[in-house]
């Protein structure tokens, strides 16, 4: 069953369309590699050069999507909160959310977002099990473009650091993620599961014609590989049954 009601929230910078993505996989200690060849062939990104994201992901009592990751099947789904961190933000203020949702067909993923207030101190403290999580989640999901499924619950909140950069030559932006934590899970869904480490970092093209971007041979040469990843996927393992990136 899917949800589907009117709030008076409204789609802010919704992405339409189908964007490539192109992932090259390393070792966590190559991370400077790859930062030092973004910065020497292209340009910070103009807005949001360097921060930390945290994200909380949905999934069904089943865990349906992470089913979809692992079975490899073409359509993959997200539902995510995310926000980006401000040290300097004050407990007993707002931080601006996005509620997510993201569907990958292939290669290709289609994504839609919705920008919305949610108290700072709850974003930081409130347990994965609090149920303020899917009250949140529903309140504003109708007003998304497409229906999410009912019954989501939060299972973990995955954080990372990310430097955002721009290629001059094609447009394509690009992110390069790095110390990829879960230190938040939901003790019901997951009980007993220990906090993940994941010891890989991440160079990400995105664009509209899933070209191989210039810089691919030299993120080869230094280690890294082109290939599938999934920070939930990759965590939701660690955390199940102890598995580690491939």
């Amino acid at each position: 069953m899917f949800l589907r009601f009117s709030t008076g929230s409204r789609p802010e910078a919704a992405e339409s369309g189908l964007t490539s993505e192109l992932k090259y996989v390393g070792d966590e200690t190559l991370a400077p590699a790859a930062l030092a060849l973004l910065d020497a062939d292209c340009w910070p990104d103009p807005q949001h050069p360097a921060g930390q994201i945290h994200s909380v992901y949905f999934d069904t009592p089943d865990r349906r999507f992470h089913a979809e990751k692992t079975d490899g099947d073409n359509l993959k789904r997200k539902v995510r909160i995310r926000w980006y961190e401000r040290p300097e933000a004050d407990d007993a203020g707002e931080t601006t959310v996005f509620v997510e949702l993201k569907l990958r067909i292939g290669s290709a993923r289609r994504k839609h977002r919705l920008a919305v207030p949610a108290p700072t101190r709850w974003l930081r403290t409130a347990p994965l099990d609090d149920p303020a999580w899917p009250a949140f989640l529903y309140r504003h999901a109708g007003a998304l473009p497409e229906a999410i499924p009912l019954h989501l619950a939060p299972i973990l909140c995955i954080r990372y650091a990310r430097d955002r950069y721009v290629c001059p030559r094609t447009g394509s932006r690009i992110a390069v993620d790095r110390d990829i934590r879960a230190e938040r899970l939901n003790p019901e869904l997951l009980p007993g599961a220990p906090r993940v480490h994941l010891d890989r970092s991440l160079c990400e093209f995105k664009n509209r014609g899933g070209v191989l971007p210039a810089l691919g041979e030299a993120l080869f040469a230094a280690g890294f590989r082109l290939r599938s990843f999934s920070k939930y996927g990759e965590c939701m393992n660690q955390a199940l049954n102890g598995g580690t990136p491939a």
